[in-house]
């Protein structure tokens, strides 16, 4: 007769093992310890066999059956479930140990951040912050979950490709120097093997500008190149330009020949006339609120001069646009800041701040491909470029004075 359960828990251990059949097979063994063990007796090549299928109560009388029933089909099929089952839990011991693995491998941010923490000390705080925030917007979204041994060359220049993509190519220089740093120090604890980036050409990016003169994106020495601007004691002229540079994206002569009739304090911008534009069409400059007040400081000299910054021998000429370089020379920053490189450090930040690339590129009066579409649209993308020229300044003021700065968008805009 087939088992019940009632049948089974009744049953007692003797002093020897036993066995009651169920059917089709199915028996279960009662132990002198009273553990009751699910078996299947089946013949397998010609020989009798029998497979474990498991314990009572875990498994009850109707799974068993199944369980049989499993079994049995697999005989049929030539397979011996016996064989089957230690093939199955190999496997899963082995992929048990592969993940247990994998969870102990070292990722690349795993590996930042211990070479961050281990130089951090010796850094600056704004030094420290500026390679973090760099990292973790560039290499980190791409490396960053990768077990260090599977990154190859080709997931460098991944990571590099993108952010050449966006132009920022200050900021792919940068990235790629840091991200062979990192390997350096995994190799040399014992982290890694090698350095995916050692090896890697420099020809299959794209070069710099020719005219991507010397400038500075550093958050801890562009906070020093601010400070020492403000406290400049050339000429009057001079000095306001260089304060004003930071802030308007201008080329050093079309800043330093502003004329008072191209600026508007009541619509808070300047407008550069077509024939004093690199690119032969007007410019329009929005001005922040920080840019309006060197503006309105220069305003004494007004009724003296059409210019807005005059030449300090005579006002009837402006400044020279490279009065602006050499005073950055005479401030200690010769080989490392141009006026026209202010332009390279605005392009490079407000990418890594995540605004439109179309709107850093109109207020950077970069020529379009459709030469009539510029010359209707000099206002194109207006508020925009007002709001994003507000929030720069901002920016740059927060990194002179050493304040926290919160980046504006986290996946672009």
């Amino acid at each position: 007769m087939p088992l019940t359960d009632t049948a089974i828990r009744k049953m007692k251990p003797e002093a020897k093992r036993y066995r009651k059949t169920d059917s089709d097979g199915l028996i279960i063994e009662v132990t002198p310890n009273n553990k009751k063990i699910w078996r299947y007796r089946y013949q397998f090549a010609g020989k009798s066999a029998i497979f474990t299928i498991g314990d009572y109560p875990a498994i009850p009388l109707a799974k068993a059956r199944e369980l049989r029933d499993e079994a049995k089909g697999q005989v049929q099929q030539g397979i011996n479930p016996t064989e089957y089952k230690k093939t199955k839990i190999a496997q899963q011991q082995a992929e048990l140990e592969h993940q247990q693995a994998q969870a102990n491998r070292m990722t690349f941010t795993q590996l930042f951040d211990l070479w961050h923490a281990h130089n951090a000390e010796n850094w600056t705080y704004d030094y420290a912050k500026d390679i973090r925030e760099r990292v973790e917007a560039h290499l980190i979204p791409v490396l960053g979950n990768q077990p260090l041994e599977e990154i190859k060359p080709k997931d460098i220049i991944n990571a590099l490709k993108q952010i050449e993509a966006k132009g920022i190519m200050e900021t792919m220089k940068r990235s790629r120097q840091y991200a062979s740093r990192i390997f350096r120090y995994g190799v040399g604890m014992g982290h890694c093997e090698t350095d995916p980036v050692r090896d890697l050409p420099t020809d299959i990016f794209k070069k710099q500008d020719k005219d991507n003169f010397n400038h500075i994106t550093d958050r801890g020495e562009l906070s020093q190149l601010l400070r020492a601007i403000d406290t400049y004691l050339g000429d009057i002229s001079t000095a306001t330009a260089l304060k004003l540079a930071p802030l308007v994206f201008l080329r050093p002569n079309e800043l330093a020949g502003l004329r008072w009739d191209e600026i508007d304090l009541e619509q808070n911008r300047i407008t550069i006339t077509a024939e004093r534009m690199k690119m032969k069409r007007a410019h329009v400059v929005p001005l922040s609120k920080q840019a309006k007040a060197l503006i309105e400081s220069m305003q004494i000299f007004q009724q003296q001069s059409e210019y807005l910054f005059p030449s300090p021998r005579t006002p009837a000429r402006p400044i020279n646009g490279q009065s602006l370089n050499a005073g950055l020379h005479r401030m200690g920053f010769k080989g490392k800041q141009t006026a026209h490189g202010f332009r390279h450090t605005a392009s490079t930040l407000l990418n890594e701040m995540g605004f439109n690339s179309d709107h850093i590129e109109k207020q950077l009066a970069h020529e379009q491909g459709n030469k009539i579409r510029g010359t209707y649209n000099k206002a194109e993308y207006i508020q925009e470029r007002a709001k994003m020229m507000q929030a720069y300044s901002d920016h740059l003021e927060a990194i002179k004075t050493g304040a926290e700065i919160i980046p504006m968008f986290k996946n672009g805009a």
